[in-house]
C-alpha cells in the first residue's frame, strides 16, 4: 500500500539541538521543514526525521526508521543546529513478531506489518500448523513453512501439503526410518530395537502440534514370514510401538484394542482365531498395515520386534510421516 493511500501520522513537538543516530535509511535535501516533514509521509518505513543546515537556501533531510524510544532512547544524540522531529510511533512496542518490519500509520490499528515469508498473521506470528495457516492465508500453496504450536516461540520447520485432505492444510513430519527395513536375527520379544528421530522437531514439539490438531494419523506395517507380531508367547507380544510418551502399545493398524490388528477388528485375518495377519505365523508372506490414529499416543517413538532369530524367520517394518490436520 503506497504511503498515500491513506497513511495518517501526526508529529509531535520539535526537539532542538537532537539527531537521531545509527537508523537513518535515506538522506535527502528539502527547501523547508514541511517538505522534510511530507517526504517522511511518503516513506512508509519513516517514522522520525533528522533536520539540519546546509547551503543553498535548503536544509538536510534525514528519514528514520525508529524513534528515541525504549531500546533506541540512547539513540537521541546532541547535535547543534539541528533538530529531531518523531511521530506518534504505534511501532516503537514492537507488535510485528519474527523480524517483521512495522510500519506505523496504517490501518485502522495505526501501523501494518510486512511479515517475512512463512509468518502470514497480521502481527507476522507463526502460524500454530499447517491448518491454521490456510485458515489465516487460503491462498497459501504447498511448501516448507515454519510453524509454532504452543504459541511460545518454539518455532520449527514442516511441509504444508495445501492439496490432501481436500485442501484443509496438513501438517507433515518426516523422520529417518521411513524406508523399508528388514527385521532378523532377533528372536525374543521386542529384542528388536529401532528408535525414531523426526526431522527438526523434538517429541515435545510433536506433542503440542497434535494437541492443536483435531486429527493425526501414521502409516505403520509389519511385513512377516513364519514372524508373530502381536501373537504372545505366555510372556507378552513379540512386536510393539512405543508411543511419545515412552507406552508400550500393543495393538497395530486400525486398531484400539490390545492384540489386535486392523484384520482382527473387522475379522479378515489370515487365522480367524488370530487378531493380526502376522500371527498365523505360517511360511507365507503376510502383512498387518494402516493407520494409527490416537493422536494423544503420537508420534511413534520406536519400534519393537522379535520372532526373526531362526532360519527363514524375517520381517520388514514401514513407518509413514506424521500428519496432523484440522483445527482443535
Amino acid at each position: 500500500m503506497p504511503a498515500e493511500e491513506g497513511r495518517i501520522i501526526v508529529f509531535k513537538e520539535p526537539v532542538p539541538n537532537k539527531v537521531m543516530t545509527g537508523h537513518v535509511i535515506r538522506s535527502e535535501t528539502a527547501p523547508n521543514e514541511g517538505s522534510c516533514r511530507v517526504k517522511c509521509y511518503m516513506e512508509p518505513n519513516c517514522v522520525s526525521i533528522n533536520m539540519g543546515p546546509l547551503t543553498g537556501g535548503k536544509i538536510k533531510c534525514e528519514l528514520n526508521n525508529a524513534t528515541a524510544e525504549n531500546e533506541f532512547v540512547y539513540d537521541l544524540r546532541t547535535k547543534d543546529a539541528h533538530t529531531y522531529l518523531a511521530i506518534e510511533n504505534p511501532c516503537s512496542s514492537s507488535p510485528c513478531l519474527n523480524n517483521g518490519t512495522c510500519q506505523a500509520g496504517f490501518t485502522s490499528k495505526g501501523f501494518r506489518c510486512i511479515c517475512l515469508p512463512g509468518f502470514p498473521g497480521t502481527n507476522c506470528r507463526a502460524a500454530k500448523s499447517c491448518s491454521d495457516l490456510k485458515k489465516i492465508e487460503p491462498r497459501a500453496e504447498s511448501g516448507s513453512y515454519v510453524i509454532d504450536p504452543d504459541g511460545e516461540g518454539g518455532l520449527y520447520d514442516v511441509i504444508c501439503d495445501m492439496n490432501d485432505k481436500n485442501g484443509v492444510g496438513v501438517t507433515v513430519i518426516s523422520h529417518d526410518s521411513e524406508n523399508r527395513t528388514l527385521v532378523n536375527g532377533k528372536e525374543a520379544p521386542g529384542s528388536y530395537s529401532r528408535d525414531i528421530h523426526y526431522t527438526g522437531a523434538s517429541l515435545s514439539q510433536l506433542a503440542s502440534l497434535t494437541r492443536v490438531s483435531l486429527r493425526c494419523e501414521q502409516f505403520i506395517k509389519y511385513e512377516c514370514y513364519h514372524s508373530r507380531l502381536l501373537r504372545s508367547n505366555g510372556n507378552g507380544p513379540f512386536g510393539w510401538w512405543v508411543s511419545r510418551d515412552g507406552d508400550k502399545m500393543t495393538y497395530w493398524s486400525g486398531a484400539t484394542k490390545n492384540g489386535k490388528c486392523a484384520c482382527g477388528v473387522n475379522n479378515t485375518c489370515a487365522d480367524s482365531n488370530r487378531g493380526c495377519n502376522c500371527d498365523k505365523n505360517d511360511h507365507k508372506w503376510r502383512e498387518d498395515s494402516g493407520f494409527l490414529t490416537n493422536k494423544t499416543k503420537l508420534p511413534v517413538k520406536q519400534l519393537r520386534f522379535g520372532d526373526t532369530g531362526h532360519t527363514k524367520e524375517q520381517g520388514y517394518h514401514t513407518l509413514g510421516k506424521l500428519k496432523c490436520y484440522d483445527i482443535a
